[in-house]
């Protein structure tokens, strides 16, 4: 009995301890594709059968509550001191996926809420935003959709806005993106573009009314920072000499060669990327700053499995094709680490 109050109070102080240690230090704020995060009910306006009780994949609430807690319990992995304060994600099918991933696992101790809208994507799938009420205050959010006035029944993911203040630091632009995929070849390249021209149009938009706005772009782009999505259309060049000139900075462009957020066959790339206007970039900040002014994979150990086809280690995925794995995610998740700029670096600068 006495052990069992010394456990009882140790989860009640918990949040406490990491709350506390944050307040005062780092912050991070994290990307994550959670690979199909759905529910085992069929949705009759969207394409979601794979995913039901009778479908393709045997989805059943067994599978969803064990997705659940592998993603609750990769989250709390990096520790107390570096819950993420905000987590953009993709792959999630509705608000009930999210409740329950908020409200019935160990986040609710930390005071994890969301922010999501149903899309018009043809499975379903939307892009949402975690983020803990205590340090993380939303101020207005928005869903941007991503229309073809040429092809009125192209149907995608939207893009979540959402401007928030990161308590006791300043004011952001938070884009939650997740662009079309690669499945249909061509088409799909023309569709990311569109995708890119639309997220372009949104940040110009917010530069235009608050010019100095500090925005932070995360998602799925199923595009490397070098491809035309991102260079041409967003303009972000991925080289260090160009940042002078740019509004964006890919804080992904650093990553080494072999290194990657997706592996497909031997090859991994870079399709999850974090971009931030240059006034974040710790060359140019002048209030707060990404730490390093670098993104960081977060390749734990237990997100990923031997990969003895093609060598190496691959993603421990919840299903390869249709056979249930049992395992995470089939992308990495990725992080920035926020802090306030130091007086004696502005002087520097």
């Amino acid at each position: 009995m006495r052990l069992r109050c010394v456990i009882i109070l140790f989860l009640t102080i918990l949040p406490i301890i990491a709350m506390g240690q944050q307040n005062n230090a780092v912050l991070r704020m994290m990307w994550w594709n959670l690979e199909n995060f759905f529910d085992p009910s069929n949705d009759s306006l969207t394409a979601d059968d794979d995913y039901a009780f009778e479908g393709a994949n045997h989805w059943t609430y067994k599978r969803f509550y064990q997705k659940k807690d592998n993603i609750y319990k990769a989250i709390l992995s990096m520790g107390l001191d570096r819950l993420p304060i905000v987590i953009g994600v993709c792959e999630v099918e509705n608000d009930w996926v999210l409740r329950q991933l908020c409200l019935n696992t160990p986040l609710r101790r930390f005071d994890y809420d969301y922010v999501h809208q149903d899309s018009p994507d043809i499975r379903g799938i939307d892009v949402a935003l975690l983020y803990r009420k205590t340090l993380f205050e939303v101020i207005y959010f928005e869903s941007i959709p991503v229309l073809d006035s040429a092809d009125t029944g192209f149907k995608t993911r939207d893009i979540l806005l959402v401007k928030g203040l990161i308590k006791g630091m300043d004011t952001v632009f938070l884009l939650m993106n997740h662009f079309p995929s690669k499945r249909l070849g061509y088409e799909s390249y023309e569709k990311r573009l569109l995708a890119a021209a639309v997220l372009s149009n949104t940040i110009d938009t917010i530069m235009q009314r608050y010019s100095d706005s500090k925005i932070i772009v995360m998602g799925d782009f199923n595009d490397t920072p070098f491809d035309d999505c991102i260079t041409k259309v967003l303009k972000v060049s991925p080289y260090k000499k160009d940042w002078e000139t740019n509004t964006l900075i890919n804080l992904m462009s650093d990553i080494p060669l072999g290194e990657g957020t997706y592996k497909h066959q031997a090859a991994w790339t870079c399709v999850d990327q974090i971009l931030v206007t240059k006034n974040l970039h710790p060359n140019y900040s002048t209030s707060i700053e990404v730490v390093d002014g670098v993104a960081n994979i977060y390749a734990a150990k237990f997100l990923l499995i031997p990969d003895n086809k093609f060598l190496g280690m691959k993603l421990y995925r919840t299903y390869i094709g249709p056979k249930y794995q049992g395992g995470f995610s089939d992308h990495l998740p990725i992080y920035i680490d926020i802090q306030k700029t130091n007086d004696n670096n502005i002087k520097d600068k």
